[in-house]
């Protein structure tokens, strides 16, 4: 353990060996072409430093986690938010896009897609916020330019609120209509919709639902340690990725899925409690040499001294022993709690 003081110090040092093995672990499978990278929350309202409050999470009050994730929900790699102690400069960390994030990845061969705040943009000759609210809803803006050889389309949307995207390979075309409910006239209406959104709620949606399949059965022992919360949710987290790699099996081979999120959780500790259990059998006791061997084998209690030196007659001094024990003699137990 480091001294706090030390800029190497690291809060999660007690569970730093487990999530890297985990994300090793979680790693080995191949990934998926689309990931989404989003927050996601340890629920506790334990007293500690690392404890979060996210008012637009379900649970406001946690550890914050960044996970990696596939569309379907499975977990490629997760990291604990532990403050910006070892990194001072970064003080506006956000989980959000921005124009050098982009670049960074696409020259990486990696294409990007995400939410950026509006002021975030350079050169930005959007519409201010006063003048989207009176335009109509479905209302669209898009830029298109570059960036040290990164291109980049930036798209303004608006629907219930304004949202402002930025991404390397989508845009605003080909357009969509979506439903939506009008409160003056009293019925549903055609909005236009970008390509853009449809392309970030296809594939945002892994993390939450990772969190919907962890919720649904969650560990929910209580702890004093901080740490414990952590490592059920750790837990948690590797079940349901076992089961989402036995459904991708399963697909793959055609074959139906038998078992449900909560008949594997189920099966995981009926596997786990029973292992190392020799289940007593019905019937007559086997005659097998190996039988055999094991009933003879089997330890048994003993008398200390035994009954060879109590009973021949020779005075014996004491030894001393390595390990704690007490002599027997015969018939004292009677005496001794009678009189």
């Amino acid at each position: 353990m480091l001294p706090r003081a030390d800029p190497n110090y690291n809060r999660l040092f007690k569970l730093r060996p487990l999530v890297s093995y985990l994300n090793k672990q979680f790693g080995k499978i191949p990934y998926s072409r689309d990931l989404s990278l989003d927050e996601q929350m340890c629920s506790t309202k334990a007293r500690h430093i690392l404890k979060q409050y996210m008012p637009n999470k379900p649970h406001k009050w946690g550890y914050k986690l960044f996970v990696l994730c596939d569309y379907k929900g499975y977990s490629y790699n997760l990291e604990v938010y532990t403050g910006q102690e070892n990194y001072p400069k970064f003080n506006d960390i956000d989980i959000g896009a921005s124009v050098p994030l982009m670049e960074h990845l696409y020259d990486r061969g990696i294409l990007g897609l995400g939410t950026v705040r509006r002021n975030r943009v350079p050169n930005n000759q959007f519409p201010d916020e006063k003048q989207m609210k009176k335009e109509k809803r479905g209302f669209i803006a898009e830029r298109i330019s570059s960036y040290k050889s990164t291109p980049l389309s930036i798209t303004t949307w608006k629907d219930n609120k304004i949202v402002t995207l930025l991404s390397t390979y989508a845009g605003a075309e080909p357009k969509s209509m979506l439903k939506r409910f009008d409160r003056q006239i009293k019925t549903r209406v055609d909005v236009d919709c970008p390509f853009v959104i449809k392309e970030y709620n296809r594939f945002m949606g892994g993390v939450d639902l990772l969190d919907g399949l962890i919720g649904r059965y969650k560990i929910k022992l209580r702890s004093r340690k901080w740490y414990i919360w952590l490592l059920y949710h750790f837990i948690d987290v590797s079940i349901v990725n076992s089961w989402l790699l036995y459904k991708r099996c399963r697909h793959k081979n055609n074959e139906l899925v038998n078992y449900t999120l909560a008949n594997w959780r189920a099966e995981i500790g009926s596997t786990l409690t029973s292992t190392g259990v020799c289940t007593p059998t019905r019937g007559r006791r086997s005659n097998s040499l190996e039988a055999l061997m094991k009933r003879i084998n089997r330890t048994r209690p003993t008398h200390i001294p035994t009954k060879d030196s109590r009973t021949d007659n020779t005075g014996h001094i004491p030894r001393r022993q390595d390990k704690r024990g007490r002599s027997k003699n015969k018939d004292c137990f009677g005496k001794f709690h009678t009189q």
